[in-house]
């Protein structure tokens, strides 16, 4: 499958989980600039949160978002 000029497999990524490559990238930028990637997993619906490669919980990405306004 293309995504944009690539193939899409050149960004899959595995579920941790079920290790299926269903697996749904949104990056986000939160206020003052702090880059936070959100994974979902389609096959067994585990979602996580990535910064520069380390899993971080919910709780955190909250707080990240309170502190950078």
């Amino acid at each position: 499958m293309l995504f944009g000029n690539r193939e899409r497999e050149e960004f899959a990524m595995d579920c941790p989980i079920c290790h299926t490559r269903d697996v749904i990238e949104i990056k986000h930028r939160l206020p003052g600039g702090i880059e936070i990637d959100f994974f979902s997993c389609h096959r067994c619906e585990e979602h996580w949160w990535d910064r520069e490669g380390r899993v971080v919980s919910l709780k955190d990405v909250l707080e990240l978002a309170r502190k950078s306004n």
